[in-house]
């Protein structure tokens, strides 16, 4: 799979994690990364050239909030998590 495919993917996954999340939750929760790494595990794993394991994406979520709060990029954040698991995942193959 090429990383424009992967990036698609990724960033739906993202999208679709938030909406359930926000339909069980209906706003903040201080848990939401564990929540969202559970969640999507199964899904995202296919889409990864590693194998981190459930505590690695919630430690890639954690890390991509921060990194997405402090850098305030343009466009969605989806897209920008979307970039950045790619990144980390390439590093961690």
């Amino acid at each position: 799979m090429d990383s424009d495919t992967r990036q698609t993917e990724l960033r739906h996954l993202f999208g679709a994690a938030a909406r359930s999340h926000h339909a069980v939750y209906g706003g903040p929760n201080p848990g939401w990364a564990r929540w969202y790494a559970e969640w999507m595990y199964g899904q995202v794993l296919p889409l990864l050239r590693s194998d981190p394991s459930v505590d690695d994406v919630e430690a890639w979520l954690v890390r991509a909030d921060e990194r997405y709060r402090t850098e305030e990029p343009e466009g969605s954040w989806p897209g920008h998590y979307a970039d950045w698991f790619i990144e980390w995942d390439a590093a961690a193959s």
